[in-house]
């Protein structure tokens, strides 16, 4: 005798399949409506069972009691439910059995909720959502995907796991949002980059949140030997994201900055007789930049901008090239350009007059939204 359930199930057109994992991977084809049966039919989904645990029951996660003539229409009802994870039957009295649908598993925090109950059994599926996949207080739902699970997230969390486009998107949605490691997608739902970790500081920048990117160059660094334009080179490589996925970061926020310091000591940077640079940085899309940090034309430093370098005529403290230590530093804000690829230096190279430089590069950070 088919229930209605089982009778609906039957006459549709779409087919589904879920394997025992037990009996061999024995595959049930069923057929459904998707208005009359919604949910993980959606899409073609297989839920792996576990094996089936005798005399024991998950306690404190029940969602739906029901009664079933038998374990497979027992599955059933959990395929059909988008929170089921889990089952607890009973013994079978008057040609049904008790059929009770959880929505976790015995693992993890919720392994001591597995009790022993005579007479019952326990069944899992194999839970992609037992790693906790969905941030933010986001639902995740065993099937529907090609991932195994889907995410429904809480209001202003749009992304595939209910992450966050910035840190600063972060803070709007969560104002009470502390400093500390996120998870963010720039690129959003359906993007092709995937989402990546960051730091987000909620304090600075009066609060806005903001997206900080550390690397392996952060730390003071000699410069010596190198006498040719550019002979110096130092690569940058950013902790936890490409430079791909930190340009997306920089098209959705407002502003994005980053720290550069040369100190030198008879060392020229951006001045020479024929106009080709001693020092640059190169832009996360290979450009050769010819001015520093706190200046935004080429031949210049921040003291050029307002005419304060050590010598006037010139663009940067350092292009002086006397035997006093000098620095140029300021901070690169050209989003479009960011973050900082490569550092090239020379003019270091004569060991009679003591030659030399120490760079130093901040990390990356980009708040507001764009």
């Amino acid at each position: 005798m088919f229930s209605s359930v089982d009778f609906l199930i039957m006459l549709s057109l779409p087919r589904i399949s879920i394997s025992f994992k037990y009996e061999c991977h024995i595959i049930m084809q069923m057929q459904y409506t998707k208005k009359l049966i919604p949910g993980r039919f959606e899409l073609d989904t297989t839920l792996m069972f576990k094996e089936p645990v005798p005399n024991k029951v998950m306690t404190g996660h029940v969602i739906r009691s029901e009664t079933a003539p038998n374990e497979g229409s027992c599955r059933v009802k959990c395929y059909m439910e988008p929170n089921c994870v889990s089952i607890n039957m009973g013994p079978l009295t008057g040609g049904q059995i008790k059929c009770e649908l959880n929505n976790a598993t015995a693992e993890n925090e919720f392994v001591f909720d597995l009790r022993t109950k005579d007479a019952h059994t326990y069944l899992a599926i194999e839970n992609p959502c037992s790693s906790s996949p969905c941030l933010h207080n986001g639902t995740c739902q065993a099937g529907f995907t090609s991932k195994g699970f889907r995410c429904i997230c809480l209001p202003g969390f749009p992304g595939t796991n209910c992450e966050a486009k910035s840190c600063s998107d972060l803070k709007k949605i969560e104002p009470r949002a502390e400093s500390g490691n996120y998870v963010i997608d720039p690129d959003g739902e359906g993007g092709l980059l995937p989402m990546y970790d960051v730091i987000c500081d909620m304090t600075d920048k009066d609060g806005v949140g903001v997206a900080v990117i550390s690397h392996d160059s952060e730390n003071r660094t000699l410069v010596k030997g190198y006498d040719r334009k550019g002979s110096y080179s130092r690569d940058i490589h950013y902790t936890g994201a490409n430079l791909s996925q930190i340009a997306s970061l920089t098209r959705v926020s407002l502003r994005c900055e980053q720290f550069i310091k040369y100190e030198c000591y008879h060392s020229r940077l951006l001045h020479s007789n024929n106009k080709v640079p001693f020092g640059w940085w190169v832009s996360r899309d290979d450009d050769k930049m010819t001015y520093w940090g706190g200046a935004t034309e080429n031949g210049k430093c921040a003291c050029g901008m307002n005419n304060t370098c050590a010598k006037p005529s010139l663009g940067c403290n350092c292009d002086k090239n006397d035997k006093n230590w000098r620095e140029d530093s300021g901070f690169l804000t050209d989003k479009t350009k960011l973050p900082v690829k490569q550092l090239r230096f020379g003019d270091t190279g004569d060991d009679i007059l003591k030659e030399q430089g120490y760079h130093t590069l901040g990390k990356f950070k980009c708040y507001g939204m764009a």
